[in-house]
């Protein structure tokens, strides 16, 4: 990218730069695979990225960031308890705003009981947007339904769920039992499940995460046709931003599980709960990157592999201006990090 191109304003500008954050974040973090021990690996994930992302040359604001997390036994985890992690709001990096500011949507682990666990799946993730086009929300459920390109403009989130399925089939001239469908497995969606089943449709049960079955829906040829079901806003927004980078659509509805929640919401702007959110309300902007590289291996990126003196990284960046989608497979030279179990780069 030349430097007339970065003064242009684009966001993509830093795509690639992007992509070398989100590998940093999972050289440090990957060493705590199967260690059990998500409060260290957390933490550290964010204070790399702050680090990393404030070296930057350019001006961003940590737009969507989530904030809490539930345990193992279902109890409320702070994520941004320690110093020196992210927190929303923050500004980072060297350039002056008069440059242009960008909002940054970040998910320094997603699938960070599975990187505990040892388990396939977990990512670190950035997406990258003009200042003020990411729906803020707050912290809490959002129900979702994502589509490739093929569905694009057939969906309706208000609509049954065995319409959704039948128009998904059509835009791939397929029936429906040709079709695979995301879900994570949580008793809440028993009834979803069986609603789509009834369709003859497939069902993935995920254990964790929406942004890796984003990305497999909105790639060609990945096995992937349609994410349904209620996970967390903020990986809504990033999955938001891979859809518009990949041409897909996603649709989406806040979904508050207390009183207090909805109040919330309408400090946020959104008065209404039940309001039908779109691509035009989650990323408004047509200048947007997402840049995210494996921890631990799954069905789109290879998780970090050591070697004597050196790592390996998998990474994918993909913006809308130009649109694009590249993987890197990438090798680092390391040093092993006195006093922890992570790598110096």
């Amino acid at each position: 990218m030349s430097m007339a191109e970065r003064r242009s304003g684009s966001v993509a500008a830093f795509a690639i730069e992007y992509a070398a954050v989100t590998e940093r974040v999972a050289l440090r973090v990957a060493p705590f695979g199967g260690a059990g021990v998500p409060e260290r690996a957390y933490p550290l994930a964010m204070e790399t990225l702050r680090q990393e992302l404030d070296a930057m040359p350019f001006c961003g604001r940590v737009a969507i960031l989530r904030e809490e997390r539930l345990d193992e036994k279902g109890e409320i985890q702070s994520l941004v308890a320690s110093p020196g992690t992210l927190k929303l709001g923050d500004t980072l990096g060297t350039a002056d705003p008069d440059q242009g500011e960008v909002d940054l949507a970040v998910e320094p682990i997603e699938g960070l009981t599975l990187l505990s666990r040892g388990q396939q799946g977990s990512i670190a993730a950035i997406a990258a947007a003009p200042r003020g086009t990411m729906l803020k929300t707050p912290d809490m459920y959002m129900s979702k339904l994502i589509v490739g390109p093929n569905s694009r403009g057939r969906i309706d989130i208000d609509a049954p769920v065995s319409e959704n399925v039948n128009a998904i089939a059509e835009g791939y001239g397929r029936r429906p039992s040709e079709i695979t469908v995301a879900v994570l497995e949580r008793e809440r969606h028993e009834d979803l499940v069986e609603q789509i089943r009834a369709t003859g449709a497939r069902i993935q049960l995920r254990q964790e995460g929406d942004l890796t079955p984003a990305i497999a829906v909105g790639l060609r040829g990945a096995g992937l046709h349609a994410i349904m079901g209620i996970g967390g806003a903020p990986e809504g927004i990033l999955a938001a931003a891979v859809m518009r980078c990949l041409g897909g659509e996603m649709q989406a509805k806040m979904w508050p599980t207390q009183r207090s929640q909805v109040e919330k919401l309408r400090e946020y702007g959104l008065d209404d709960p039940e309001k039908k959110l779109t691509m035009d309300d989650l990323v408004r902007s047509t200048d947007v990157v997402f840049a995210a590289t494996g921890i631990t291996s799954g069905e789109i990126l290879n998780g970090v592999r050591y070697f004597r003196g050196g790592g390996r990284t998998h990474s994918v960046v993909m913006s809308t201006e130009p649109r694009m989608v590249r993987f890197m497979d990438t090798i680092h030279a390391l040093e092993p990090e006195a006093g922890t179990q992570g790598f110096q780069l």
